[in-house]
């Protein structure tokens, strides 16, 4: 295989308190000021120093399935919600791209659309927007219901939502709107044009009430890992987030969301995969495993096990934690993080010969694990040049100091081996990412 050459993709996933999840009683955590948009603000412009690509911000319609005596004792319930969010930010930066989580399964596409479309003007093109379909019975019953429904039913329903979406943004042909003060005429309105959808889901006359977004469609983004869900992402997403437990199996995800899009009649070219690879970072090896330990003392046993517990979507007290990971029957809808989070945790964890104990008790939300910055430079461009993804997507293990590590210790050596750009390409996000701009269904 030929050496990929030229800068990777990145993106920054910010939470409140980091991701890691102990991060949030570390001496240099936010604190009081976990949700301020201060906060927020100087990572997202610390990154936009940096020519990250984009921040991600993700979201779940639930504080989180907890027992509240341990919720308590986490900093998981507290999030603010993206959009809202996304608005300020794109107020606040100028070139990096913005992705905002929204479901399909608890909105209405007009709504949402509109929202999102509305953002995109905001921002001057900068937003993407990330599709999820939400997973379990604890966010499905803060919308009326008490289970969550079934995921062939949620994926079509997300399907038929983001086709109405593209026809209210396509509205108004690109060059429908001229604004003539001196004739009076604002647009021409043989260029626009009403949705009148009725579907399987949804019933949307239109016309949308805004111009066409700058992008044309926001970039739309996804983390599908289940069969459905790798086959909307194929057929969808333009920026996907994968999880994988190894190289190996990350180049087999690439390769299948590749040949997917193919089949579903897109070049490969129109898909960019972004790997989650989460190192702590120190300027040496013995600098990240402290700064690694510390994380790792001020994690509770009692909500590590719930975690774990929630996590999987198990009953822990049926195994015996003195044995090595073993495979364990996953739950099919309902409860648990996704399909593809589970399945990674658990596979890496196997991989490395963890006990049930080791993986319990150790439990720090997602696979972070400290690398000084030349190694976690070097990972980088493995997992980069050897075809496993077109960037990576790095889960904030601790904030505000995990950013400052990343663009002040890992950036530079990526910019020196031509990982990581030197100036952003375009003004918006799709020129940004090497997307193309959408043509306008309506147009002649």
């Amino acid at each position: 295989m030929a050496r990929r050459e030229g800068p990777a993709l990145w993106a920054v996933f910010l939470w409140p308190g980091g991701h890691h999840h102990g991060a949030w009683r570390l001496p240099g955590s936010p604190g009081a000021d976990l949700l301020s948009f201060e906060n927020y603000r100087r990572m997202a412009v610390e990154a936009e120093k940096a020519k990250i690509d984009m921040v991600f911000l993700g979201d779940r319609l639930d504080a989180w399935p907890l027992p509240d005596e341990y919720l308590a004792r986490t900093a998981r319930g507290a999030r603010l919600e993206t959009l809202t969010l996304t608005g300020a930010l794109a107020a606040a930066t100028e070139r990096i791209g913005l992705v905002a989580t929204a479901s399909t399964t608890f909105s209405e596409p007009f709504n949402l659309a509109r929202m999102i479309g509305s953002l995109d003007h905001i921002s001057g093109g900068r937003v993407g927007w990330n599709v999820v379909t939400s997973y379990t019975d604890d966010q499905a019953q803060n919308f009326g219901l008490d289970h969550i429904p079934a995921r062939p039913e949620r994926y079509s329903r997300a399907q038929e939502f983001l086709d109405v979406a593209k026809g209210l943004w396509d509205t108004y042909e690109d060059d429908a709107v001229f604004r003539d003060k001196e004739t009076g005429q604002f647009f021409d309105p043989a260029k626009l044009h009403k949705l009148n959808h009725k579907g399987s889901h949804f019933q949307v006359a239109g016309p949308m009430n805004m111009e066409r977004p700058p992008q044309g469609y926001p970039v739309i983004c996804q983390a599908g890992a289940s069969k459905d869900g790798i086959a909307f992402a194929a057929r969808n997403g333009e920026v996907l987030f994968s999880v994988n437990s190894s190289i190996e199996r990350s180049r087999e995800y690439y390769n299948q969301i590749k040949e997917g899009a193919i089949a579903a009649g897109r070049s490969p070219d129109e898909v960019k995969v972004l790997a989650s690879i989460n190192p702590v970072l120190g300027k040496t090896a013995e600098d990240a495993q402290r700064k690694y330990d510390q994380m790792q003392s001020l994690l509770d046993d009692d909500v590590s096990r719930h975690f774990a517990e929630m996590y999987f979507g198990i009953d822990l007290a049926k195994y015996d934690l003195d044995e090595l990971v073993p495979e364990i029957e996953l739950p099919e809808v309902g409860r648990g993080m996704p399909r593809a989070h589970q399945e990674y945790m658990l596979t890496r964890a196997r991989d490395q010969k963890l006990t049930m104990r080791q993986l319990v008790y150790g439990f720090n939300g997602t696979n972070i694990y400290p690398k000084s910055a030349e190694e976690a430079a070097d990972e980088f461009q493995e997992w980069y040049e050897t075809g496993a993804c077109d960037g990576f997507i790095l889960q904030i293990s601790h904030v505000p100091e995990g950013v400052t590590d990343f663009c002040e210790l890992v950036v530079p050596i990526l910019r020196r081996r031509g990982l990581i750009r030197e100036e952003y390409a375009g003004r918006t996000m799709r020129e940004n990412l090497g997307l193309a701009f959408p043509r306008n269904q309506y147009a002649k």
